[in-house]
């Protein structure tokens, strides 16, 4: 079902259209804003502590999604990004700051699994089209993903997106061509390997999904989904509709499943009989990756380069499907990429692998039952060693909780087709006939609907990189189970036609599975299509193999980064998040109760680092690993590094011996494990530089994700004699990292040094993106070289007489760091022991050569991190080097999450918040009151019928005349009060008193006519504004308020209640009665207006005044409006305070103005009567409420307000001088923001003026 994608500018929307249904992709949230802060995020903010966010996700770009009928939307609204058709939708992703939505364009029908029920699809055209912004609509690519020249930037421009491949890239408008974000991705997803299906689930075999075809997104499987990142938030809100609308969107099929393999059917004949054979190759994503870059196993079983493998026979009668599978060796290993070989590296011990290879296999037998192993590894250095370490694990897995669930063949592929060619190969049936007949087949009746068999088991091949001795061997498999098949069925034989197509797609089968996982076609197909091998099929071979070389070497680094950006593995990636207020809350609610679900404790780690100067040493080193001051016998982790492990020789940095290496692991396994029981997890070598990582056996569960990484800085970056090894690793929710570094020697190479620092800090990649940055703990610990800028004479008297601080005044590296140039947010706790460099050998005197090199603090221990706390810091007398090893031990506090709890208590929050929501919606309930009326604006609000004015000018009808200010504050509430009186009794005559006309609206009634004059202020009030906010603008009449309620909440702000308590509040004159203004909507209120108003006593009615009547007035629609007006007061508004920061008391607000009045001392009004303020050491809490009487009865003046203060990091002081604190422990100071006033004010002022200040 194709459909179409539309789009709007305002707000910006996507809507993929059906011909029933819409779904609509809306942004929530400022993409500019959003794009900058990714690109200007400082290195501190990306310094993270899953200790405070409880390990949840960062925030991501927010998008509203919304599924309707297609009758529901304004179409006219919409116009058409592209005309390339859609035919499903994978998702949403972020890249780059932009969100962008996947949309199959071109595909095609490449399998039919059952004829005219089950169709298979390929990919060979997809569009990203941005939902944050405009900047990527209108723009192609070309078929390699490239921008094209520019072009019509709307379809009016006759520019048709049919004839590319379409949108996607921006066009500079000058010379270029900028790459479009999802470029990468595109080419991955358009090149060939995936496929999709809108019939059924391709994620499952046939045996699991049964004949009929269903489809439900929910329940497909994650493993073999590699659009599962980008659709989840998708799913997710499919899971929130009602049963009805799964349905509608279901049948629209816009969330489609990607899997990434093959997928093929041919027409062929059984016993004469029309039928078709289909292969379907489904590889696993939870490990994907390249040849290089992806090896064994992970901590939660997932291997890589594993492959379902499917074989479907389809006849009118019947329906056979035959599964095996595939993947690399599951222990911990890896290959070192070299052009010319790749050796291979166990980087685990068993016992710290065991539990990863059985999170293996124990899934494996839960889904196919037994599972036999075909290993087709050869004997020769590096498979060998795989093969042992294979073998000792499933011994061990068959001895405890896969008993009798496991079984080996071991097949030396190489070795038995040594002589007589790959015919040879054949010969590993008689080893497996016995288990192929026991697992049998699954067998569907067409005829009568039902199961006739199913497999029972499943065979498990794998060589080095699972690709081409593999292929062969399942192919034979294969061909194997259909011929028990035909016997089953009493066909006796297969068809030669069935033969031949069966070899040919599995020959492209294999094809596809090495470009995939090695960049070229599996080697041996020549073979595998013909059964025979051809000389032109030996130089393919020798070809493939060659570009293999310089495809894993130059171009797989880029594929990884761009399938785990796919997959969404990359450390730090945003992610697209559904706008739901509810999960919004719900996350909230987590974060406070984290304490529910997550648990904490206190792990020890001792780590030491010892340039051996090339040594080796076979004696006791407990005085190193073992101090007495250490503050424990036996740590839960054990960091050791070593700098210079051999002589830096040319030969040895050109291809550095690991026999030394292996020496030391001997030696501090032995010493580790006289202790207690020890596991060596990892370890790493860079020539001389090498890094060792030791748990105790009882805490090897607890760490997981132990990945390593390694940074040459010798020579330019080109040799490894200087550089860094690093390891990652999770000890329980915590992120730990630990590296060691062999930095530039020489006295006076300190920026040198420095460069190393960076060149190792930026170059230090873990998989999947990981940073040293994406830490909650680093400990950096080696030789770092730094020396003291002193002479040789003073450093060596200077530690005879045990002046070590006088020394670390001049440590290199002490400068350095308090300078920030390098190892910025790094700590080391106090040196307290002498320098450890240089020595003479087997002595503890300091460089007697000619060179004589001043002692220095070279070897160095530094952490970062705030859950880590250093108890010890010194080195050992151990002398066989002429460095001293150090070492330092740590307590540092590591988190768990209750992962299952969190979620039980996630779904908990989210039923009982939707409960509630929907009770105050009345989601279920009838809305009989039709559709809500459109929102207000500044001309129109929703109450005022017939499309009228919102703004309107208010004339009096004569000009002595002012509002009458007994009329209820609502305007709508009944009254018989006028809505003018006469203003010339209650003024005496004043002329400053006698306003013009008023208006409530600075906007004239009818377009280009000039409003009524501006109503002018007193002189005295020069500067404040008077305008009452515009009547028409105040909504209908609320319940009026109990009186406890205003009270409350004047109290509860320190305000006087100086107006009846159950008048209503005067919303359009600038808040309650005597309160503090507030600014209004528009801008206008002020301190001035507000108090004028309620206690200047110009608005109250005196009792002669004469009054004009509604009918006086021509308008039909006047509001009423109520003023309060204190009694025996002048026409002249009462003085103000002055404002604080102004210069002496004589000072008037109306500077100039005539008339204007002196302000009364500031000080007069603190020392005024108790009748007028109630003043015991402030003012009183509970005020009764009174109208003020007198004019000079105001509030006091509010408190000096602090200056603005400069960095909260460097301390700051208030206007009196005292420093401000920030209320987070420590006391330290928080930087201010910088107000209006300054003045130093009176501390003796009430605390809650002060609050309102």
């Amino acid at each position: 079902m194709a459909m179409h994608i539309l789009f709007r500018d305002q707000p910006r929307t996507l809507l993929l259209l059906t011909d029933e249904h819409a779904l609509t992709f809306s942004y929530a949230g400022d993409a500019d804003a959003d794009r900058s802060h990714q690109s200007h995020g400082s290195e501190k903010a990306q310094y993270h502590d899953n200790a405070n966010n409880g390990g949840s996700a960062s925030q991501g770009s927010r998008v509203l999604v919304d599924f309707s009928p297609k009758e529901t939307i304004d179409i006219s609204k919409y116009r058409s990004l592209s005309s390339l058709p859609c035919y499903g939708c994978l998702g949403l992703i972020a890249v780059d700051g932009d969100v962008f939505l996947a949309v199959i364009t071109g595909a095609s029908k490449v399998a039919e699994p059952v004829s005219q029920v089950e169709t298979v699809y390929r990919i060979h055209g997809l569009e990203f089209y941005c939902v944050s912004r405009a900047n990527w609509d209108f723009t192609a690519l070309d078929p390699a993903g490239n921008p094209l020249d520019s072009v019509g930037t709307y379809p009016g421009d006759n520019f048709d997106l049919a004839t590319t491949s379409g949108g996607g890239a921006a066009v500079s408008s000058n010379s270029g061509m900028i790459e479009h974000p999802c470029a990468s991705l595109k080419k991955l997803l358009t090149d060939g390997s995936f496929y999709y299906s809108n019939d059924f689930d391709l994620t499952s075999r046939l045996q699991s999904r049964s004949a009929e075809p269903t489809f439900d997104i929910e329940g497909f499987d994650e493993t073999f989904m590699w659009n599962s990142f980008m659709i989840s938030e998708l799913v997710k809100f499919r899971s929130h509709l009602q049963l009805d609308e799964k349905e509608a969107l279901d049948s629209s099929r816009f969330l489609t499943s990607v899997i990434r393999g093959f997928a093929e059917t041919v027409p062929t004949r059984l016993g004469g009989i029309p039928a078709s054979l289909t292969i379907i190759s489904r590889q696993g994503c939870r490990r994907a990756g390249t040849r290089y870059n992806a090896r064994g196993v992970d901590d939660e079983g997932n291997v890589a380069n594993f492959v379902e493998t499917e074989t479907i026979l389809y006849t009118p009668q019947f329906l056979f499907s035959y599964t095996q599978i595939r993947g690399s060796v599951p222990i911990f290993w890896e290959q070192d990429v070299q052009l010319l070989s790749a050796k291979v590296n166990i980087t685990r011990a068993f016992e710290a692998t065991q539990p990863a290879f059985m999170a293996h296999f124990e899934p494996l037998v839960t889904k196919y039952g037994p599972v036999h192993i075909v290993n087709l590894l050869a004997a020769k250095p590096g498979e060998q060693e795989l093969t042992h370490r294979y073998r000792q694990h499933i011994k061990l897995a068959s001895e405890v909780a896969l008993a009798n669930q496991l079984r080996e063949t071991r097949f030396d592929f190489h070795s038995e087709t040594a002589k007589a060619g790959y015919i040879a190969a054949n010969k590993i049936l008689r080893f497996l006939e016995d288990d192929a007949v026991q697992f049998g087949f699954f067998l569907y009746d067409m005829e009568v609907r039902a199961v006739v068999a199913e497999q029972t088991g499943a065979f498990r091949t794998n060589c080095l990189d699972c690709l081409d001795r593999t292929n062969l061997i399942q192919q034979i498999i294969s061909r194997q189970a259909l011929e028990l098949f035909a016997e089953k069925t009493e066909i006796l034989r297969l068809d030669e036609e069935l033969k031949r197509r069966h070899s040919v797609l599995w020959a492209d089968n294999g094809d596809q599975l090495s470009k995939i996982y090695a960049g070229t076609g599996a080697l041996k197909t020549s073979f595998t299509r013909s059964g025979k091998m051809s000389i032109a099929g030996a130089i393919a071979d020798a070809t493939k193999s060659v570009s293999r070389m310089y495809i894993n070497n130059f171009v797989d680094k880029g594929k990884q980064n761009t399938m785990d950006m796919l997959l969404g593995r990359l450390e730090g990636q945003e992610v697209v998040l559904l706008h739901d207020p509810i999960n919004d809350y719900v996350l909230a609610e987590l974060s406070k109760r984290r304490a529910e679900y997550t648990s904490s404790r206190e792990i020890s780690i001792f780590a030491g680092t010892f340039n051996l100067n090339g040594c080796l040493y076979d004696g006791d080193l407990s005085s190193w690993l073992f101090p007495n001051d250490s503050g424990f016998d036996c740590p839960d982790l054990v960091v050791i590094a070593f700098q210079e492990i051999v002589e830096l020789t040319p030969g040895q940095i050109l291809s550095a011996d690991p026999g030394k290496r292996q020496f030391w692991e001997h030696q501090v396994s032995r010493h580790l494990n006289a202790r207690d029981n020890y596991v060596l997890l990892r370890s790493g070598q860079l020539v001389g530089t090498a890094l060792l990582l030791y748990v105790k056996a009882s805490e090897v569960a607890n760490v997981r994700n132990i990945n390593g990484a390694v940074k040459k800085t010798g020579m330019g970056g080109m040799a490894g004699n200087k550089g860094g090894v690093a390891f990652s690793c999770d000890f329980a929710s915590t992120k730990l990292c630990f590296i060691t570094s062999h930095l530039a020697a020489g006295l006076s190479n300190v920026e040198d040094r420095n460069h190393d620092f960076r060149t190792i800090k930026s170059g230090i990649r873990f998989p999947r993106g990981k940073t040293l940055s994406d830490h909650d703990m680093v400990i950096w610990l080696g030789d770092f070289n730094y020396r003291i800028d002193l002479p040789n004479e003073e450093v060596r008297r200077r530690i005879k007489e045990d002046d070590l601080d006088a020394l670390y005044r001049y440590d290199q590296l002490n400068l350095q760091m308090t300078a920030g140039k390098a190892f910025p947010y790094y700590n080391e706790a106090p040196i307290n022991f002498n320098p450890t460099y240089k020595f003479d050998n087997n002595s503890d005197d300091y460089d007697s050569s000619d060179k004589a090199r001043v002692p220095a603090w070279t070897d160095r221990v530094l952490t970062r991190g705030s859950n880590i706390r250093q108890i010890a810091y010194n080195s050992a007398g151990l002398r066989f080097s002429d460095h001293r090893p150090v070492y330092a031990s740590f307590t540092a506090t590591v988190y768990t999450i209750d992962r299952p709890k969190k979620e039980k208590l996630s779904q908990e929050l989210y039923a009982k918040r939707r409960g509630y929501v929907g009770q105050l919606l009345d989601l279920d309930g009838d809305d009989s009151g039709g559709p809500l009326p459109p929102p207000s604006t500044d001309k129109q609000k929703w109450w005022l019928e017939g499309g009228k004015s919102a703004r309107a000018n208010i004339m009096p009808p004569q000009q002595n005349m002012i509002l009458n200010h007994k009329r209820p504050a609502n305007p709508f509430s009944p009254t018989n009060e006028p809505d003018f009186i006469s203003i010339d009794q209650s003024s005496g005559g004043n002329p400053q008193q006698a306003h013009r006309p008023s208006t409530v609206s600075m906007h004239s009634a009818a377009a280009g006519s000039h409003g009524p004059p501006i109503p002018q202020k007193p002189k005295a009030l020069a500067g404040h504004s008077m305008h009452p906010t515009p009547l028409s603008e105040i909504p209908p009449a609320l319940p009026p308020r109990r009186a406890n309620t205003i009270s409350a909440s004047m109290d509860s702000s320190g305000l006087l209640g100086d107006t009846d308590l159950d008048t209503p509040l005067q919303t359009f004159s600038g808040g309650v009665a005597g309160s503090r203004p507030r600014s209004g909507t528009n801008g206008t209120s002020s301190r001035t207006s507000s108090m004028s108003s309620t206690g200047s006593g110009g608005f109250q009615q005196h009792p002669s005044t004469t009054t004009a009547r509604r009918g006086d007035f021509p308008s039909a629609s006047l509001p009423k409006i109520n003023r309060i007006r204190t009694e025996g007061s002048s026409a002249t508004p009462p003085p103000f305070p002055p404002r604080p920061g102004s210069s002496g008391s004589g000072s008037s607000i109306g500077s100039g103005s005539q008339g204007s009045k002196a302000l009364p001392d500031l000080t007069a009004m603190r020392s005024a009567p108790q009748d007028r303020f109630e003043r015991s050491g402030g003012y009183r809490d509970n005020v009764t409420a009174q109208p003020l009487r007198h004019v000079e009865k105001m509030p006091p003046a509010l408190p000096a307000r602090p200056k603005y203060m400069p960095d909260a990091s460097f301390g700051g002081v208030g206007a009196s001088g005292k420093p401000i604190h920030s209320p987070v422990d420590g006391g330290g100071v928080r930087a201010q923001p910088a107000l209006l006033d300054d003045d130093d004010g009176d501390e003796t002022l009430d605390s809650k003026w002060k609050a309102l200040a």
